[in-house]
């Protein structure tokens, strides 16, 4: 039985003391007025009706007792910067939340599917968060995936605890992280363990179109009054961050706002895009979905991990032989940053880290 899939959309609303709302169509208008610099094509991307729009506007003028949009004779609409506010707090929302409703979206799509139907496999798989990784239901038509983000180390701690059999780590291509080397020698046995080459990466900094404050290289967030938004403690990113830093003989104390973060690439994309951060170190994917300047620094290696015992199962077997697939990689490599690095083939663990 086929079975169509749910998916959870983050939403939020405005409301005030007395129980009055906005209207649920406002930030989608906005955004569509911010892109389309027209009402009449904003309100016709919207599915609503020019006088809807209108109306939607006036109600939240005189909620806000000021307008979130101006029309200019000639020149169509643009935000006022209220309403330029109100959108980019919606895309910082929207980005911290994504990842956790793609997750859970499906988790509740694995329950009902068992419900619903006794014949439908499911492959649960925890790895690190990425845009590739994103594409995998997609071409596992076959089966209910189950995808949950978690940073390598948790991923590979699951897939020996039997919660996954297929796990998603990160390794840097062209730096040593001591602590990252002793914990993958612990965790990925040799004996026990099979490592499967999946993509390189681009990682480097993430900086507002143009460049304003002038950012060239690691050194100059320290020496520039800059406000840098990281990835979160423990996770890939930020030990690879760290390890350029030392390096180069940088103190993350000189750096300003180092210990702010988030949990995702386009969690820290969305905050240096919304003017919440100067600059963030992460992958030129999540640069290029906000249109961001990328200044290039290093790559890193995604690969897969799955157990011995494991690696003739039908589900395994069907994830490698998608890996390898034309379709899945051509779409991979159109990611902006991303490169299929012979996916699909076994690579030992020395191989690896050196």
């Amino acid at each position: 039985m086929q079975i169509n899939n749910l998916s959870i959309v983050p939403n939020w609303r405005f409301a005030d003391i007395s129980g009055r709302k906005l209207h649920v169509a406002l930030l989608p208008l906005l955004l569509a007025i911010q892109t389309r610099k027209k009402l009449t094509a904003a309100a016709q991307d919207c599915g609503l009706s020019y006088r809807h729009a209108w109306n939607i506007l006036q109600e939240a003028e005189d909620f806000f007792l000021s307008p979130v949009t101006v029309k200019e004779r000639g020149r169509g609409a643009k935000l006022t910067a209220l309403g330029e506010v109100l959108v980019q707090a919606n895309q910082r929302i929207d980005a911290r939340l994504h990842t956790q409703m793609e997750s859970l979206a499906m988790e509740l799509n694995a329950e009902v599917h068992k419900v619903l139907s006794d014949q439908v496999a499911v492959m649960k798989i925890y790895a690190s968060h990425g845009y590739a990784v994103a594409l995998i239901p997609k071409h596992m038509p076959d089966y209910q995936t189950e995808l949950h983000y978690h940073g390598s180390e948790d991923a590979l701690k699951a897939l020996h605890s039997g919660a996954c059999k297929i796990a998603g780590f990160t390794v840097p291509l062209h730096h040593k992280i001591a602590v990252q080397q002793y914990r993958y020698q612990t965790l990925l046995n040799a004996k026990d363990v099979r490592i499967f080459r999946f993509i390189k990466r681009e990682q480097g900094l993430m900086v507002p179109a143009g460049n304003k404050h002038h950012i060239r290289s690691l050194q100059d967030l320290a020496d520039k009054d800059v406000r840098i938004i990281n990835r979160q403690p423990y996770s890939g990113t930020r030990e690879l961050l760290e390890e350029l830093l030392s390096q180069e003989g940088i103190s993350r104390d000189s750096i300003k706002s180092f210990d702010q973060h988030e949990y995702t690439h386009t969690a820290v994309a969305a905050q240096v895009a919304t003017g919440m951060a100067d600059v963030a170190f992460g992958m030129q994917a999540a640069a290029a979905r906000f249109d961001l300047d990328f200044i290039p620094i290093t790559e890193d290696a995604y690969l897969w991990a799955i157990k011995v015992e494991s690696q003739n199962d039908p589900e395994v077997l069907s994830f490698i032989d998608m890996l390898k697939s034309t379709g899945f990689q051509e779409e991979v490599d159109a990611i902006s940053g991303y490169q299929c690095d012979e996916a699909g083939t076994i690579v030992g663990l020395s191989e690896l880290l050196g």
